[in-house]
């Protein structure tokens, strides 16, 4: 009972932590309760005390909802005790990479965009019944709570943005393995489309797609995620017009809370990615650049935790699971665009046609052999994927966001390794 007792209170305490966000996420123990084996979700804001609180059961297919007005402490016990409930009727207990009858689990980390796509199509092929994983995959809302759940180990594997990733590897020692797709262009800004900054275009000749100049962003209100993908493109555009950081008001939100907010007349400027993007564009909103036009790659990335890695054949599997996918959404665009719907509608957005092709013709995606490539080392020179990251980290040491030592760490300490892809090559090639 103890020990169930034990169970049940770290399930709760990995629940908390990841209750920040608009989407359902898991609620796993480390230590022994089966993966996804019920949910906890938020609903109704970012405001955890209004908030609306779910919790499901996956076993029983029932569900308790408790509205608003409930202390966070509250919220803490709810989960311990649906938690516990599980624990002491005895479901899911013993170790989580013991194998079943269904597969060896894995932990897969996801969020509802475009790069989740390729374990999505894995699951709804049985490709990794095939394999014999089964895949528990988790959701979040962006990079900053799918890192905080990975102090805990809650999962191994895992996809997101550059930023995340590059402080995933430095301040948990996470491996970063793949590339999921190009995000470069997909990481915009966006300004409604009677705003002046919209009066100025290429004031600096050598990013001529970007609107706007330091006079006409000095004192604007940014609305973006900190700490991602889209907060890299907005400093990157900033520095091409030759804007200072503090010279503007950042304020923090959540994709979704963003677009709501500058829907509302809040902000100036609000830095979106896709499939928010589509959106605003649907809206009348303009784009004013991207991660592309400011002239920076961002590759979206895929990440093993430092206890994973201590097992790479099996983060091979699934990372072949994971490519896989990647080369039907590029050999098989029409059924991978139906996929993308169905993943996108189950995930609370609705895409129109144009916008899902959208998804597909702005993000390159690259096979095994392509990323082999961008991830070799050239007559003792950093690999194409290496240069990336530098830049990336030479970006956030400018910043005062990361230390100059740090940037080392991430390129000399072989936290950018392509073991598991020469793995996943070898696979390949026995096929």
């Amino acid at each position: 009972m103890s020990r169930d007792i034990g169970l049940a209170r770290d399930v709760a305490r990995e629940a908390d932590g990841s209750l920040q966000g608009l989407k359902a996420i898991n609620a796993v123990c480390k230590k022994g309760i089966e993966p996804g084996r019920f949910l906890c979700l938020l609903e109704g804001g970012m405001d955890i005390a209004s908030a609306k609180i779910k919790i499901r059961s996956r076993s029983f297919g029932t569900e308790k909802v408790f509205q608003g007005g409930f202390p966070m402490w509250f919220k803490r016990a709810l989960c311990l005790l649906v938690c516990l409930t599980f624990a002491v009727a005895g479901f899911g207990c013993g170790s989580k990479d013991a194998p079943r009858a269904d597969g060896t689990p894995i932990n897969v980390a996801h969020q509802p965009y475009f790069h989740g796509l390729p374990s999505y199509i894995a699951v709804k092929k049985g490709w990794d019944k095939e394999a014999g994983l089964k895949m528990n995959i988790q959701m979040y809302v962006s990079g900053p709570p799918q890192n905080e759940a990975l102090v805990s180990d809650t999962w191994e594997v895992g996809v997101y943005g550059s930023v995340p990733a590059m402080l995933a590897a430095l301040r948990y020692g996470a491996s970063i393995i793949a590339i999921s797709n190009d995000e470069s262009e997909t990481n915009d800004l966006w300004v409604r489309a009677d705003s002046p900054i919209l009066k100025i275009k290429g004031k600096n000749p050598k990013y001529p797609e970007i609107y706007g100049s330091a006079e006409a962003l000095k004192g604007k209100t940014i609305m973006l995620t900190i700490a991602s993908t889209g907060h890299y493109a907005v400093m990157a555009t900033l520095k091409a017009l030759g804007v200072d950081e503090k010279d503007v008001k950042i304020v923090h939100m959540e994709q979704a809370q963003a677009m709501a907010a500058f829907e509302a007349g809040q902000g100036d400027v609000v830095q979106l990615w896709a499939p928010f993007g589509y959106i605003a564009e649907g809206k009348g909103w303009q784009k004013i650049s991207s991660g592309q036009k400011a002239g920076v790659m961002i590759p979206g990335l895929v990440v093993a935790n430092k206890k994973a890695m201590e097992n790479p054949e099996k983060v091979a599997k699934w990372l072949g699971l994971y490519m896989r996918g990647l080369q039907e959404m590029k050999t098989n665009p029409a059924e991978s665009v139906k996929f993308l719907a169905d993943y996108y509608k189950e995930n609370g957005q609705a895409l129109d046609e144009k916008a899902l092709k959208q998804e597909f013709a702005l993000r390159p995606l690259y096979t095994v052999k392509e990323q082999l490539a961008l991830f070799e080392k050239k007559d003792g020179k950093e690999s194409k994927i290496e240069q990336d990251m530098s830049a990336l980290a030479d970006f956030f040491v400018q910043q005062g966001r990361i230390k100059p030592e740090e940037r080392e760490k991430l390129l000399k300490s072989g936290l950018i390794t392509d073991k598991v892809l020469k793995l996943v090559d070898a696979q390949q090639q026995k096929k």
